[in-house]
């Protein structure tokens, strides 16, 4: 027997380095997976970051918009990630094929996003919305929420977004009243009278006590009492039918057995509105919805006008 095999010394050395050694292997994996572990963090809360919305320059508009919007304090995945782990990491995978896109050079100058009605609607933001019951907007306008997004509205199932406008710059997220016009007044319009959605006191109470109009006093609430329409005295107070031309199919679809859908219109309000979140004024021209100048009595002095002190005389 040699003296390697029986001298304990030198069958423990190689047992020590090799202890050593695994030693080390284990502490750089564990220091690569510190690492790692970190830069993945702050790879995933950059990710999440309006900082990285930025960074592109086609957002940079709509990033301005939200800086100066009510949510400005809203991180944009709050609203552009639905609530639960699973959808967040499939909107991760859709913002990593942008992030190809954007590297590629392959991406769309139109950026469009779709918001689900998820996440405006999720705890601590504006999930007691539907329980407020009527709620003043602007000038008098009366609105309720709970009726809009539980009930199909002209057969359509509304969203969010249909009303709360997505990437208008300026008006980020937003109510976009043209979409509430073309919902309560297309092809409500005759010749001689209108028939909005809800009626006119749907929406509007009627002013309070005697007004003078044109040297007259008038009182709002006589006339609805007497069964007098709205329409009978505020003339031109819509303007433009609402209509959807088909160029504007274009601007977003070049596919010609898509265009053959153009004139399937529950399809398409099925597909566009209720499945995408795609706002109406995508689509549709604007309809303007405001009152006239009010009138004022002639002056003594106008053109045409009686001298003074002969009016009346023949």
């Amino acid at each position: 027997m040699s003296d390697r095999e029986t001298d304990p010394t030198r069958t423990a050395a190689p047992r020590r380095r090799r202890r050593l050694s695994l030693t080390v292997v284990l502490i750089v994996l564990g220091g690569l997976l510190v690492v790692g572990g970190v830069a993945g963090a702050g790879m995933w809360h950059f990710s999440t970051s309006p900082l990285l919305c930025n960074s592109c320059h086609i957002m940079k508009p709509y990033v301005e918009a939200w800086k100066t919007s009510s949510h400005k304090d809203v991180t944009c995945v709050q609203c552009h990630y639905p609530p639960g782990f699973r959808d967040t990491i499939w909107v991760k995978y859709q913002a990593i094929t942008q992030v190809a896109k954007w590297a590629t050079q392959t991406y769309s100058s139109k950026p469009f996003a779709e918001v689900e009605d998820a996440s405006c609607l999720r705890s601590g933001c504006h999930d007691r919305r539907l329980l407020q019951g009527k709620v003043t907007y602007k000038r008098g306008i009366i609105f309720d929420h709970a009726p809009h997004l539980e009930e199909p509205r002209r057969g359509r199932q509304l969203r969010c977004t249909s009303c709360h406008s997505q990437i208008v710059v300026g008006t980020h997220i937003q109510v976009t009243e043209t979409s509430c016009f073309l919902c309560h007044f297309k092809g409500m319009k005759t010749a001689r009278e209108i028939t909005p959605v809800a009626t006119c006191t749907g929406c509007h109470t009627a002013p309070k006590g005697d007004i003078e109009v044109a040297g007259r006093t008038f009182n709002h609430e006589q006339m609805l009492q007497r069964g007098v329409s709205c329409d009978k005295c505020h003339l031109n107070v819509v303007e433009g039918d609402g209509a959807a031309p088909r160029e504007r199919c274009f601007s977003c679809h070049n596919e010609p057995e898509k265009l053959q859908k153009y004139t399937d219109g529950a399809f398409l309000h099925e597909f566009h509105v209720t499945g995408k979140n795609i706002e109406c004024s995508r689509c549709h021209t604007d309809i303007q919805h405001r009152l006239p100048p009010r009138m004022q009595p002639p002056s003594v002095d106008a053109p045409g006008a009686p001298p003074a002190g002969r009016a009346g005389r023949s």
